[in-house]
């Protein structure tokens, strides 16, 4: 806890054994969004369909430069990065974005 929020306040969790609201855990950047439990489910659905319509192989790449980012120091991040980038504008998918922009439709992207 003490990585992701100020200290005072991960101690004040910590040591007094209280509970964080969902609005203080928004606060504190430990989640994305508070939503009516009535819109949990849609609402997280439609992140994962946003997600989807992005391209697989930038979408896995992001993911991995960010986390394994936060381990190591910036030269060897940005180097993680170079690659996946290297990777990604070697394949098929990097034209099909804007080739749909162009052809004003959503891309189709193959993981390729």
């Amino acid at each position: 806890m003490p990585r992701a929020i100020p200290l005072a306040k991960a101690m004040e969790i910590i040591l007094l054994g209280e509970r964080m609201s969902a609005q203080e855990a928004l606060q504190y950047g430990l989640i994305n969004k508070v939503v009516p439990l009535e819109e949990l489910m849609p609402t997280a659905i439609q992140w994962a369909n946003r997600i989807c319509e992005n391209g697989p192989l930038a979408v896995r790449a992001s993911k991995i430069c960010a986390l394994k980012g936060l381990d190591t120091n910036l030269e060897d991040a940005m180097r993680l990065d170079e690659y996946f980038i290297m990777q990604l504008f070697s394949s098929q998918d990097i034209k099909e974005g804007p080739v749909a922009f162009l052809e004003k439709r959503k891309p189709v992207y193959k993981g390729r």
